[in-house]
């Protein structure tokens, strides 16, 4: 009876690694398993090797070439700022500063570039150009685009940039050459006033004299009856005497036309209207600060990183293939 309940009290003894050893016991079979189907492994390396070297060869390339740009140097509009102040010669109130010019420039440079970025991305097979501003700067712009190889990235990125700066140009000089035609017409118009405004003091001026001959012959007034002729008026010119009278009626007709300041300095303007010279191929819209580059490393496919992720994926995929397998095999059986 004693040695019954004795019995009846002990617990059995379980080791205590027997959960560690099984966990062994399968992580080795695993292995084995792997080893003995490393064939099928190899084989999925391969083949995803295979597709991936077809994958990076087949591919476009990505680089991309960037250039820095900012405001144009004085010089680079020094001829333009020149034609500008003849333009408003009579309101240089008006006339942009020359900072202004460089600003208002680039800015127009700068949104002009924007556009051809949206009408890039815009194509069907989408090009990228992009324009990134400079941090704390305002003058200064970082522009890049992406080709299929490096000296197409670099060669397209200049032309851009040469295409805007060519639009902008030719839009400001066809405006000044419009201003230029505005003004000449303008001054052609105020001299030709002018010159009427003389030939009616002319006309007016012989109307005086011959009035003043006719009395001066109703008066009998052959000679000058006062000592200085300066102070006379018109309506006591005829105190010069006929004599007098006849020579100046007889010599006002190919006496110059009397023309005011005015005149003169409208001429002035014209002549330096008609004589200045738009050159625009002098203006620039921007300044390199740095060139289109040559870029030395692709951006994508990263072919390393590809082929180097594909050995693995096709392991992987080796390893899922033999094990799946085996469990089949192992089921069947069973």
């Amino acid at each position: 009876m004693n040695e019954k309940f004795s019995t009846r009290g002990e617990q059995p003894n379980v080791p205590k690694n027997s959960v560690s050893s099984k966990d062994e016991l399968d992580l080795m079979d695993i292995f084995f398993q792997l080893w003995q189907g490393k064939k099928f492994i190899i084989l999925g390396m391969v083949i995803a090797l295979i597709i991936a070297a077809i994958y990076v060869s087949v591919v476009k390339e990505k680089w991309t070439s960037q250039a820095t740009v900012t405001l144009p140097a004085a010089g680079q509009v020094a001829n333009y700022n020149a034609a500008l102040a003849i333009v408003y010669a009579d309101t240089p109130q008006d006339k942009p500063s020359l900072s202004g010019l460089q600003n208002q420039l680039f800015g127009r440079f700068s949104a002009s570039l924007s556009a051809l970025s949206g009408a890039l991305a815009n194509l069907e097979e989408p090009l990228t150009l992009r324009i990134d501003s400079i941090k704390g700067r305002d003058d200064a712009l970082n522009v890049s685009f992406v080709g299929h190889t490096a000296k197409e990235a670099q060669s397209q990125l200049s032309k851009y940039i040469d295409k805007i700066n060519a639009d902008v140009v030719k839009d400001y000089g066809d405006d000044i050459k419009r201003n230029l035609s505005v003004k000449t017409r303008e001054l052609t118009n105020t001299l030709d006033t002018y010159t009427q405004v003389a030939i009616n003091q002319k006309e007016h001026r012989l109307d005086v004299i011959k009035q003043a001959l006719k009395v001066a012959q109703a008066s009998n007034v052959d000679k000058l009856q006062v000592k200085q002729a300066d102070f006379l008026s018109d309506d006591t010119l005829y105190l010069l005497g006929t004599d007098a009278l006849n020579a100046m009626v007889a010599n006002e007709n190919s006496k110059p036309l009397d023309y005011g300041k005015e005149y003169y300095e409208a001429q002035r303007a014209l002549l330096a209207v008609t004589h200045l010279k738009i050159e625009v191929e002098n203006l620039q819209s921007y300044r390199y600060i740095s060139e289109a580059d040559l870029p030395f490393r692709r951006d994508s496919p990263k072919k390393a990183l590809i082929l180097f992720l594909s050995l693995i994926g096709g392991a992987i995929l080796g390893g899922l293939f033999v094990l799946t397998r085996n469990a089949l095999i192992s089921y069947k059986n069973n």
